[in-house]
Order: structure tokens, then sequence, then C-alpha cells
């Protein structure tokens, strides 16, 4: 059993992994997706940015200890905030 959740841990890691480089990814190619907002929401949209991009390679990377790391870089936070940073971008994109 414990092989078990070690496993899913592991894919729940590789998953914020891959998607946090592709929304860096995303970003590198794309920059003006932010860089061309107005200043009132360029930077929410940014911090939004660094912070579940930052989260999800830290989540990813297994590095997430318990206490104030874990509520605010680990998951399920992580994903929602790579989720809500999709849709920005996917908002902006078309």
């Amino acid at each position: 059993m414990d092989n078990a959740n070690t496993r899913l841990g592991m894919g729940a890691q590789f998953v914020s992994l891959g998607a946090a480089s592709l929304l860096a990814l995303w970003l590198l190619l794309v920059p003006e997706m932010i860089s061309a907002l107005p200043l009132g929401w360029r930077l929410p949209v940014w911090l939004l940015g660094v912070w579940a991009v930052g989260a999800g390679f830290f989540h990813g990377m297994g590095l997430v200890r318990p206490g104030w790391s874990a509520r605010l870089l680990g998951a399920p936070l992580c994903w929602g905030l790579m989720a809500l940073l999709f849709l920005v971008l996917l908002i902006r994109s078309g």
C-alpha cells in the first residue's frame, strides 16, 4: 500500500513539474501576453505567474515540507494556481 502511495505522489509531482515547464515555456515564447496588459492588470498577472510556476516547480521537485510551505506551494494549491494562470493565458491568446 505504501508503494502505491509513493507512486501516486511521484506521478503528481511529475504532472506539476510538466505543467509548470509548459507554462514557463509558453510565457518564454510569447511574453507579450503579459507585457501588453495595462499596468493595473500586468502586476497581478505577473505575480500569479511567478507564484504558479514557482509552486509547480517547487512541488514537482519534491521540495515541499510540512508547514507553511506546504500550504502556499504544495498541492492542491499549486494546481489551482497553474490552472488559473493557464486560463488567463488562454483568454489572452484568443
